[in-house]
């Protein structure tokens, strides 16, 4: 269970405890029974939600792993300031999808910039130019890669442990994004894209691009 997710459990919990305690004390009325069935649903959700399971990571230095889970939904030539001639991989994260985020590649965390910006739906079309996100740069040698958390209409807290000179491996957790989102990776332009869109994509497990 993925620790962000404490205080989301315990306040659902809490409340289904008390709904239930009252339909309870005032013999199952119905009025009572049916939120705290309501709020037991959405309690199994959020458990759902915030499940943190383990993954056997084959790290490999041609190997660019996808930072998330989730569909993929565009794949795109782009000029990036810090990667140069690049392919941008986008992919949406729906709700039920596991949405511990993992880093790509081994390496040296170069930046971390918060943007701050809209809320509109993961999957529109320019969610990527003015939604809210996170994004981080990372290098090795002479390989550059980008990765950013975008927040959605219902996903409004993006969680990012990464700063600036981070060394760390590839797979490895470093956030999440709460309640559905959007997640693009931009990968050197010379590396061979192995996913399509339409994909199904497992966080440290698919390799999104392979180093030539």
């Amino acid at each position: 269970m993925a620790r962000e997710g404490y205080i989301n459990i315990a306040i659902a919990l809490g409340l289904t405890l008390i709904l239930a305690s009252i339909s309870f004390l005032t013999g199952g009325n119905i009025y009572w029974k049916i939120p705290s069935m309501l709020s037991g649903a959405f309690l199994l959700f959020t458990l759902y939600f915030f499940r943190d399971p383990e993954r056997d990571v084959q790290q490999n230095a041609k190997h660019i792993l996808s930072p998330g889970d989730g569909v993929v939904v565009e794949i795109k030539d782009v000029d990036d300031e810090f990667v140069g001639p690049a392919t941008k991989v986008t992919m949406f994260l729906s709700p039920l999808n596991v949405h511990i985020n993992r880093v790509p590649i081994t390496g040296r965390v170069s930046f971390v910039n918060y943007k701050y910006g809209a809320f509109k739906a993961a999957f529109a079309e320019d969610a990527s130019e003015v939604n809210e996100q996170s994004i981080v740069g990372m290098e090795n040698g002479d390989l550059r890669v980008k990765f950013a958390q975008i927040a959605g209409v219902v996903a409004r807290r993006i969680i990012n442990y990464l700063r600036e000179g981070d060394e760390i491996a590839q797979g490895e957790r470093y956030g999440l994004i709460k309640f559905g989102s959007r997640m693009d990776i931009v990968v050197p332009r010379t590396a061979n894209i192995r996913v399509e869109a339409k994909e199904a994509v497992r966080g440290g497990l698919t390799v999104i691009a392979e180093l030539r």
